[in-house]
């Protein structure tokens, strides 16, 4: 377990920003500590890492408590310059905690680049300020190069010495400022050495006596200041002081700039090589500023000083490399697209939203596993269109105005979202739609109002609204004096006004799609409407796999079949079942302090144990919804997941031409239609199955939604009477309309008896509206093209005669019990794998069986199969013989009897039938 808790601390290291936080807090208190010598040289290192301890917390309070540990150091050397630290102090305790300007950072950075020069690693100061720019940003980068020059080049002209940092004075030129200010210009010199640990608290009392010797400090204090201001005068006006503040400030600024500007790989190696406008500067410099006439007063480094000048280009290879293998192990330290957006994301504070790009996860719309199609819609409608502007040109295509996503909690709603947000690189800001309503009057209007216009202002960006039936919920559902009406109309408002307006995109996701009010589903508000659906079997099977890299994984784990158990799982269930299962083997590593990988059984028995978020009848809802409103420009293909005891077409037995009707029914108006109009041939309607229970009229009609490629659609007569008749009515009506926008269709009716009963033998007036519902549609009045309508019932003489003639049901066909050789067949496939006798003769089985249904059939093999089992249970393996199987059909009767068939016949006489 050692190496692992070993690569947890390297993974945390690497992933987590605290510790480039903790890092960059140290260094600025040791380089602070370390000019302005105080504390004995060996506790220098220790309160900078006490420093970056409390910085790893809290980065505001690190820094404060390096300007805390410093200000006596300060203080110590010279009191003016405690002074002005206290200055300095007193801005950090300010500003240290505004999130938005991150003043810690700028200090600690500022530490760092206007000390380190200073220091025996001055040399790396190339490194320093490629990595500030990059972590800063253009803009805050920059501004503190501009200042950092400008101090190291003024504090070497006052102490009167070269700098490790490449930045280079000529001291002819102050020499006149020295004869004025040299008094003045003493008092800022560092000539104080560190204290022994004994001294240190003396020497807290000569800081303090520095501090408050006011009347010294104000009788040169006007001299200081005038002294100063002569020095920065004459560094603008001579031409390495002005060049260097160019060349570094520049540099730092391009260095910032670019990579928030360019997506290729190596962007950070890239805008760091701009770096080289500084090493160019150094001999520049080095060149006006005559550094030859230094010999007799070499640099702090105690180098030749044509040595040093060899330092800076080897500094920024130096820098360089050390950014490429950052880069290279994956660590962006590019700040300036998060900057860019965290300036704009303040904009949006007073709402308290988030911009899902700043957010850590998903970096792609590749890396969300599954959903091809939605993610091919996303990036056509979206990402295309506002990146790719010479298309939008050329077709003027523009991106949706806006998208709603429906679906089941846990899909990935949210996480499309972010991954989107990443893509796209611009503001994108998560609202909870539940948060912007308030309990005053008219204020939830005018904070949505508030809210469209700063995105107006703040354009390109997306208003992403999560759970947006809170505000968007249909106008029916509130009371007349209820504030939602208001609410809606306001939104739908903002949402007309932003065809004024380029690039503001709105996107709504929801799990309760059917609360939506419609006039927010029209097109101009919401252009396309996405189903989310749950992760069929491949997807499932993927997401196993992303979640199980992260924990140790035995061999015997079949991500295949973990998959096909988890059927109805949403991709957020998975991932807790994985956590669950990852918990199980930690609990048994804790105990024989050891790595455990987890094992198909941990998978399994937390599968057992945890049932799916998203019931059937959400999920009925959810496709009833799609099918009524679903608006994309490529279908989603809906992968038919089929379990292995699915029924298809050679499982029916006996009944061929109950499935050649349906074939013909759907296949031949769709390949043939030409021919079909030619001979003016009209397409079958409805085919009523009628019949005995248990001899496959429910079968059949199973396999046909398994096999054929058409929308299937069922409906029950039992649970349409539940409903109630009028619910009923609309019931009815809504299905056929479902069925002729997603021909080509079947409606299966099951217990059809149920609804369309005869008119003669109905309890109401509300049932007869029932049954007309149904003729009605029958009919086909608003056209009934590759759609039909099969019914299944075992007592066909309750049915309306109206329904019974042809151009309504055109096929009647008895499902009859099955004959001698489809009962053979019947038993042959119940008996498929099982250990028979040589001696098991399949005819004389069905000669046995006469009357019998498939189901009986059936329940005699299982019956016979269970036998096996219990012989297998007692240590036993025998097969199965004849007489077994002759026994257990001495000890059954057909389910059907002689009445029944006489209710079927009589039927027959009376309407025949039509195959």
């Amino acid at each position: 377990m050692r190496g692992e808790r070993m690569k947890a601390m390297m993974l945390q290291v690497e992933g987590d920003v605290r510790f480039v936080n903790a890092a960059v807090v140290a260094l600025g208190c040791f380089f602070l500590l370390y000019v302005f010598s105080f504390y004995p040289i060996f506790l220098v290192p220790l309160i900078a890492l006490l420093c970056g301890v409390i910085a790893f917390r809290s980065p505001p309070f690190g820094t404060i408590a390096a300007s805390l540990f410093a200000m006596p150091a300060v203080a110590y050397q010279s009191g003016l310059f405690g002074w002005i630290f206290v200055g300095i102090l007193s801005f950090v305790m300010i500003k240290a905690f505004d999130e938005h300007l991150q003043a810690w950072k700028l200090i600690s950075v500022t530490y760092i680049l206007t000390m380190s020069p200073f220091t025996i690693f001055g040399p790396l100061v190339i490194p320093f300020y490629m990595v500030s720019g990059l972590l800063l940003g253009s803009k805050k980068g920059a501004m503190v190069a501009f200042f950092s020059v400008l101090v190291v080049l003024s504090l070497s002209v006052m102490w009167q010495t070269q700098n490790n940092g490449y930045m280079f004075y000529d001291v002819r030129d102050f020499s006149g400022l020295y004869n004025t200010y040299g008094a003045v210009f003493k008092d800022f010199k560092l000539d104080r050495p560190a204290l022994g640990l004994t001294q240190t608290f003396i020497g807290f009392s000569t800081a303090a006596a520095n501090m408050f010797d006011v009347g010294n400090i104000l009788k040169n204090l006007n001299y200081a200041i005038n002294g100063v201001l002569s020095i920065l005068l004459m560094l603008f006006i001579t031409p390495y002081g002005l060049s260097q503040v160019i060349a570094w400030t520049g540099a730092v600024f391009l260095i910032g700039f670019l990579p928030g500007r360019t997506r290729y790989k190596s962007k950070n190696v890239v805008a760091s090589a701009w770096a080289l406008i500084i090493v160019i500067e150094v001999f520049i410099a080095a060149f006006f500023s005559d550094l030859n006439i230094y010999a007799a007063n070499p640099f702090l480094f105690s180098l030749p000083n044509y040595v040093v000048l060899l330092l800076a280009p080897a500094s920024f290879l130096f820098g360089l490399g050390t950014i490429w293998l950052l880069e290279k192990r994956g660590v962006d330290l590019s700040r300036e697209a998060i900057v860019l957006k965290e300036e704009k994301e303040a904009k949006f504070s007073e709402f308290g939203l988030r911009d899902l790009s700043l957010t850590a996860g998903v970096e792609s719309l590749s890396d969300v596993g599954g959903y091809e199609e939605t993610k091919q819609e996303i990036i056509d409608t979206i990402v295309k269109p506002m990146k790719k502007k010479e298309y939008s040109t050329a077709y003027g295509l523009k991106p949706a105005k806006g998208i709603l996503f429906f679906g089941p909690p846990g899909t990935g709603k949210t996480m499309m979202m972010r991954a989107l947000a990443k893509e796209l690189d611009i503001g994108f800001y998560y609202i909870k739609s539940s948060d912007l309503l308030s309990q005053w009057y008219g204020e939830t209007e005018q904070r949505i109002t508030k809210l469209f216009k700063t995105a107006r202002d703040n354009a390109p960006c997306v208003l992403f609204f999560d759970e947006i039936d809170a505000i968007g919920k249909k106008r029916d559902r509130y009371s007349s004096d209820d504030v939602g009406p208001r609410i809606l109309s306001t939104l739908l408002q903002e949402m007309d006004g932003f065809k004024s307006t380029k690039d503001v995109i709105i996107i709504g996701a929801t799990n309760i799609p059917r609360e939506i009010d419609p006039a927010l589903m029209r097109p101009g508000r919401f252009d396309k409407i996405l189903y989310m659906p749950l992760p069929d079997k491949h997807s499932r099977e993927e997401i196993f796999e992303v979640h199980a890299r992260k924990f140790p994984v035995a061999d015997d784990v079949d991500f295949k079949k973990l998959a096909a158990k988890s059927e109805r799982y949403s991709g957020a269930d998975i991932a807790n079942l994985c956590t669950e299962a990852a918990r199980r083997a930690a609990r048994l590593a804790e105990e024989v302090d050891r790595v455990v990988p987890v094992t198909m059984n941990d998978f399994l028995e937390v599968i057992d144990s945890m049932r799916p978020s998203t019931t059937l009848s959400q999920l009925e809802d959810y496709e009833e919804f799609r099918n009524d409103f679903e608006r994309r420009s490529t279908p989603l293909k809906k992968e038919k997941e089929k379990p292995e005891d699915a029924v298809r077409w050679e499982d029916v037995v006996g009944l061929d031409d109950v499935r050649e009707a349906l074939l013909e029914a759907l296949e031949i108006p769709l390949l043939h239609e030409e021919l079909m109009k030619e001979y003016k041939v009209k397409p079958i309607k409805g085919v009523l199955l009628f019949g005995p229970p248990g001899c496959g009229k429910t079968m059949i009609v199973k396999a046909a939604s398994n096999e054929l490629d058409a929308t299937f659609l069922y409906l029950s007569g039992a649970g349409l009477m539940k409903t109630g008749f009028q619910n009923a009515v609309s019931t009815i009506k809504e299905t056929f309309n479902r069925a002729r926008e997603k021909a080509p269709a079947i409606i299966f009716i099951d217990e059809v008896e149920s609804i369309a009963q005869s008119r003669d033998m109905a309890v109401s007036s509300v049932g007869e509206k029932v049954i007309t519902q149904l003729l009605t549609e029958m009919d086909g009045v608003k056209g009934l093209k590759n759609v039909m309508l099969i019914g299944a019932t075992n007592k066909p003489e309750l049915l309306d005669p109206a329904l019974l003639r042809p151009g309504r049901f055109d096929k009647i066909m008895f499902i009859h019990p099955p004959l001698k050789g489809a009962r053979e067949e019947l038993f042959m496939k119940n008996l498929e794998g099982v250990p028979l006798s040589k001696k098991v003769d399949f005819g004389e089985l069905a000669e046995e069986t006469d009357g019998y249904t498939g189901a009986d059939i059936a329940s005699i093999a299982q019956e016979a199969k269970m036998k096996l089992v219990r012989s297998r249970l007692g240590g036993k393996r025998k097969v199965l013989k004849q007489k077994d199987l002759l026994k257990i059909i001495d000890g059954r009767r057909a389910s059907v009897t002689p009445a029944h068939l006489k209710t079927y016949f009589g039927f027959l006489e009376e309407y025949g039938e039509r195959r």
